[in-house]
């Protein structure tokens, strides 16, 4: 009986430590200047008063056309829109899917801009 409690804590604790050793990664989007990209970067976390280590990539779930997902957050990511875009919830919704793509600990705020064309600046 007490082999059984001890494994059932084990895959307890085990199942309420997993989520958090899987940190979310927020970022955080903003169209180019010219309003012809997407242009995102990963929020940064909490600093610590020592040097930090570099993080590790995070492990890889998916890959479509050599990108593996989700991104790695120590760099920046750029969409090409093509034109101007005119819709903010298309620019947050390609934003979702491009940068959190299988991703279930992802999220994407977007900055606010202008709907209609977006002139050049």
């Amino acid at each position: 009986m007490h082999r059984h409690l001890v494994a059932a804590l084990a895959a307890a604790a085990a199942a309420l430590s997993a989520p958090a050793a899987q940190a979310e990664t927020h970022w955080l989007c903003g169209l180019s200047e010219d309003a012809l990209r997407l242009v995102c970067l990963a929020e940064a976390g909490p600093t610590a008063a020592a040097e930090p280590a570099p993080a590790p990539a995070p492990a890889v779930r998916a890959v479509v056309h050599g990108t593996a997902f989700p991104l790695d957050p120590r760099r920046r990511w750029v969409v090409e829109l093509g034109s101007p875009p005119s819709e903010t919830a298309f620019v947050e919704q390609l934003a979702r899917a491009t940068i959190c793509y299988r991703s279930p600990d992802c999220s994407v705020s977007l900055a606010p801009w202008r709907s209609g064309p977006v002139a050049a600046r």
